[in-house]
């Protein structure tokens, strides 16, 4: 009973992160419903073994169904924690200073302004251009249909209000995705470029720099991660173990 009042406390944990992300960022984020069918899940096994322990019966569920459930979440868990394990290594990446040059992802416009994420973006690249100064720069990404501006533009100009010199960066505004990033940035880089810097989240810098080394470019791939909340991180690093996953998959096939 002990564990399930946990199983309980962990659902209401579940629900109420979801309200608090969604009102404090946007219901529409990818995969946030992970939150509410988890909360869901805890309720039902919460319920059953309540019911089962006040009636003094079994759990109201064939036994071959609830092993194969113990089975489920047992090898679930230990890949979970086996594929976090790579996200949580990217997000302490630290990149070697005098990169020729540096690619900051695009992420959610808001409007004309960025969203946190790309925000977060901006402020780790400014960082890294301003304490480098010979450092070439590409903002990439391109405009969704509730964007008002591209994503390389938001970061272009971004970076410029924060002093980097406008003809230090070169724009890429056709990518949808982390994928097409690399592919319409790298053929922007002029020749003798050898090492290139990928900015963004820190807990996206993993599967960013497995894309971009799984492309087979010649230049060598460094992470620089920027910040993110705590609070953030949590949902956003869940989301990753989804996207690694297909990643893997998708190479496997």
């Amino acid at each position: 009973m002990i564990f399930n009042t946990l199983v309980l406390l962990f659902g209401i944990f579940c629900l109420v992160y979801y309200l608090g992300m969604g009102l404090a960022i946007s219901f529409a984020q990818s995969m946030l419903w992970l939150w509410p069918l988890g909360a869901l899940v805890c309720f039902v096994r919460y319920g059953l073994v309540r019911y089962a322990a006040v009636h003094g019966v079994p759990v109201p569920l064939p036994r071959p169904l609830i092993l194969c459930w113990r089975i489920f979440l047992t090898a679930g868990f230990a890949l979970f924690f086996f594929v976090e394990s790579f996200v949580v290594s990217g997000s302490f990446a630290k990149a070697p200073e005098g990169l020729d040059a540096v690619i900051v992802l695009g992420a959610k416009v808001n409007g004309t302004a960025p969203s946190g994420a790309l925000d977060q973006r901006i402020d780790a690249a400014a960082a890294y251009l301003h304490s480098n100064p010979d450092t070439l720069c590409i903002a990439s990404g391109g405009q969704g249909d509730d964007e008002g501006i591209s994503e390389a533009r938001c970061i272009y100009e971004g970076l410029v209000a924060q002093g980097i010199d406008p003809a230090r960066i070169l724009l890429e505004e056709e990518s949808d995705s982390t994928e097409n990033n690399f592919r319409c940035s790298m053929p922007l880089l002029p020749e003798g470029v050898e090492t290139v810097g990928v900015v963004t989240n820190n807990f996206h810098i993993y599967r960013a720099l497995r894309l971009a080394r799984a492309q087979l470019w010649p230049q060598s791939f460094y992470g620089i991660p920027a910040s993110c909340t705590p609070a953030g991180y949590l949902h956003y690093a869940i989301r990753e173990f989804c996207a690694l996953v297909v990643l893997w998959l998708r190479h496997a096939i």
